[in-house]
């Protein structure tokens, strides 16, 4: 009888862990699509709490007038860019389509200066000739392979632009749940902590919403002061479309592609358009983004959390690496707190 009743246990334990199981996975598959949007909302809102207190405290202390504030900026933050790159496109349409018009009766650039440049200057320059004197023809058979892969990758692109629609108006609707029960919210994750640790609980959800807190606003922090720079540097050295060019370096810079991209593309149309002195000084900025980009974000982030820098420069680039975008808040967030719970655990054993 002992061992039947052993026997009934064991099947009846191991039914449970597969319903639990079972029940796990189609509840994932079920919020899959929305869970990206809603870890969206997650960061915007702990990023943007202290900003909506302030706007209801100004709005007679209504909750619901500072959510309408919060759900207008959420909105315009994510359609604004996209309303000024398409206006931008459609007003300066007639430029592009003149300049393709006159495209086939335009000489490539001799690139004389390519003469002065040290070691391999010469040697380039020559290489450069021998093509534009075949009239680009060994360019166009060695790229021609690559056309079809550059229109998938366009279209990948076009759909990338869809989903991230999808996910913004998620996670503006997920948001304002966020912002309208933020506190009640924040009560039941302090008690589910504390349920399952009460030593490290608190502390840990604390320290998670610092460092969340300090990557989201080193992030767009950076963004703008490179889309800033970049900007001034675009009106400076004359390119068109400079405010279309600004905005797309601050999504690139956003969204962690950096500003190598954009600058590279504007370099290469200054020195195509024998624009010299404004190709070397957009190259001169791009250094200076680039270094702004690394050192500066991870500088704010550590400000925020204060955390070692190389923890939390480890966590953006591995988290980035491992997780895509989200992984740029989910990286430090996971060293932050497994660097925190050791060093508890170390200083308590001494």
């Amino acid at each position: 009888m002992p061992v039947e009743k052993n026997t009934t246990d064991l099947l009846k334990l191991i039914l449970n862990l597969l319903i639990i199981g079972l029940l796990i996975i189609i509840t994932y598959r079920v919020v899959e699509a929305f869970l990206f949007g809603f870890f969206w909302a997650v960061m915007v809102v702990i990023a943007t709490w202290p900003l909506m207190i302030k706007i209801q405290q100004k709005l007679f202390n209504k909750r619901w007038l500072s959510l309408l504030v919060m759900a207008l900026i959420l909105a315009l933050v994510c359609i604004i860019p996209f309303i000024l790159i398409i206006s931008s496109v459609a007003q300066n349409s007639h430029h592009l389509i003149e300049w393709a018009k006159t495209l086939s009766h335009q000489k490539l650039p001799t690139l004389d200066w390519l003469e002065s440049v040290p070691a391999f200057g010469p040697e380039l320059h020559q290489k450069w000739l021998t093509l534009i004197q075949t009239d680009g023809s060994d360019l166009v058979s060695n790229i021609q392979p690559y056309i079809g892969i550059m229109i998938s990758w366009l279209l990948e692109q076009a759909t990338n632009i869809g989903i991230f629609i999808f996910h913004a108006g998620v996670m503006i609707i997920f948001s304002l749940l966020l912002y309208l029960k933020g506190e009640s919210i924040t009560k039941y994750v302090y008690l589910l902590a504390n349920r399952l640790s009460k030593q490290y609980g608190a502390t840990t959800v604390t320290l998670a919403g610092q460092s969340i807190r300090a990557v989201a606003l080193g992030v767009v922090v950076t963004a703008i002061t490179l889309a800033l720079i970049g900007g001034l540097s675009f009106v400076f050295t004359g390119m068109p479309l400079s405010g279309v060019l600004t905005l797309i370096l601050f999504i690139c810079c956003v969204a962690q592609i950096g500003p190598v991209v954009v600058m590279l593309g504007c370099i290469c149309w200054q020195f195509w358009m024998g624009n010299t002195v404004s190709g070397i000084i957009l190259i001169v900025v791009a250094i200076i983004l680039t270094t702004l980009d690394s050192v500066m974000r991870a500088y704010l982030i550590k400000k925020g959390a204060d955390l070692p820098f190389l923890l939390i420069l480890f966590g953006v680039i591995g988290g980035l690496l491992g997780f895509g975008i989200m992984g740029l808040f989910i990286g430090p967030v996971v060293l932050a707190l497994t660097y925190k719970i050791i060093q508890t655990w170390v200083d308590e054993q001494s």
